[in-house]
């Protein structure tokens, strides 16, 4: 039974980091994963990245109409 328990938890916490993977909740923690391997290069804060990410998504044309 206990190992029934063990899958189930491991089955759920690979459900909540594919949920929060896809709503961008995460998106933080791989960038400082990318800047471990990338030795050399400056790291932004949270805010910073934060900024970041809003100013790359909001700089390109958006003509929906």
């Amino acid at each position: 039974m206990r190992e029934a328990g063990r899958q189930f938890q491991i089955v759920l916490r690979s459900l909540w980091r594919g949920l929060r993977q896809w709503c961008g909740d995460s998106a933080y923690e791989t960038y400082l994963a990318c800047m471990k391997r990338r030795q050399g290069r400056e790291v932004l804060s949270p805010a910073e990245f934060y900024v970041e990410q809003l100013n790359r998504k909001y700089s390109r044309p958006n003509r929906c109409c």
